[in-house]
């Protein structure tokens, strides 16, 4: 099911738009990791699970799962529900738990979609706290497109970020949003040709 719905999507995909990938030799093959992504759009997500040859699970707004069809795809995708108000533990622990079974996880660390070309969100804490609690680094993203009818679609894979002097420490919120600010977001940024992030 998973491999026959990225197919049509990939076709989709090809059809609507002009894709491009670069990167796809970084992709680490000995270890499992926190896929890191730019957020433009509800595009996003189909595109990175079906161009990027690694499969993923996802986390996904809870109110998806009530529409019959769409909580088909994005279960297909192993997508798991995660509330969009305050602070979902269960969803959070489910991430970590995911990621110590050797599985690769999505999240974009901006939480929401940035629509502006060339700008990037203030990156959220969530991230690298899930990655020093699972002991896993990062596959940072970026995706540089409008999302117009066969506009440019590109998405570039960086290098793999260890994170290993953070595995199982216990880091303050000011330390993560430091590493967040100065380690993550800057590498996306580079990657998605954003000029402007942390706004």
């Amino acid at each position: 099911m998973y491999n026959f719905v990225l197919s049509i999507v990939r076709g989709i995909y090809r059809l609507l738009f002009k894709i491009e990938i670069e990167g796809l030799e970084k992709i680490p093959k000995d270890k499992n990791f926190l896929v890191v992504p730019n957020h433009l759009s509800n595009f996003d997500p189909p595109l990175v699970a079906a161009f990027l040859p690694v499969k993923m699970t996802y986390m996904a707004k809870a109110s998806l799962f009530k529409v019959p069809i769409v909580a088909q795809v994005i279960k297909a995708f192993g997508a798991f529900p995660v509330k969009r108000s305050g602070n979902d533990i269960s969803a959070v622990k489910t991430a970590i738990k995911l990621l110590k079974n050797g599985k690769t996880l999505v999240i974009f660390p901006e939480g929401i979609r940035v629509r502006t070309p060339g700008t990037l969100g203030k990156g959220k804490q969530g991230a690298a706290m899930i990655a020093a609690k699972a002991g896993v680094g990062f596959l940072p993203i970026g995706i540089e497109t409008t999302y117009k009818f066969r506009s440019r679609v590109k998405m570039t894979v960086g290098d793999y970020i260890d994170f290993s002097k953070y595995y199982n420490q216990r880091l303050s919120s000011e330390e993560l949003q430091k590493i967040t600010d100065e380690v993550l977001m800057p590498e996306i940024a580079k990657l998605a040709g954003a000029k402007v992030y942390g706004n």
